[in-house]
């Protein structure tokens, strides 16, 4: 069981890699993060949900420096134990759907892109009303997605 002080080092060690993010220093908080998602599965458990934020934390910022292909390859695993710990219709989990679909369009596999969006569709109707914003909106990029393949 993690102490108070473990934790608190932990969240203060996440605040300093967000800032980091937010500063566009990509590179040290992928560093960052990488090593949070360690310490943090080693102190809480790897299927903790801080642990899974974490890594979902590190997709984000992989992303967002255009290293593409890390990116999916840390979103990949990542949703298969989001979808084990929390349920395929967590926020967390549309949430990894969705980046793991822009990261595929953006490293260049649209197909790749509208699999993952037709995945998200699915969970999105069973948790939204048929006319939700975002409903409507997943089934657009969808549609481009395919006429873009």
């Amino acid at each position: 069981m993690p102490t108070v002080p473990e934790l608190d080092e932990l969240a203060s060690r996440t605040e300093l890699a967000q800032a980091k993010a937010h500063a566009g220093d990509f590179r040290g908080a992928a560093s960052e993060f990488r090593a949070l998602s360690r310490d943090y599965a080693r102190t809480a458990g790897a299927d903790d949900p801080q642990t899974l934020a974490v890594r979902l934390d590190l997709a984000r910022v992989l992303g967002t420096a255009k290293q593409y292909a890390r990116a999916i390859d840390t979103c990949e695993p990542l949703l298969r134990d989001q979808v084990r710990v929390l349920g395929p219709d967590h926020a967390d989990v549309l949430e990894t759907r969705q980046l793991l679909a822009s990261l595929r369009y953006s490293a260049g596999d649209a197909a790749g892109a509208a699999e993952d969006l037709e995945q998200l569709l699915a969970a999105l109707s069973r948790v939204l009303m048929p006319t939700h914003d975002r409903i409507t909106k997943v089934k657009r990029d969808i549609a481009f997605l395919k006429r873009t393949t």
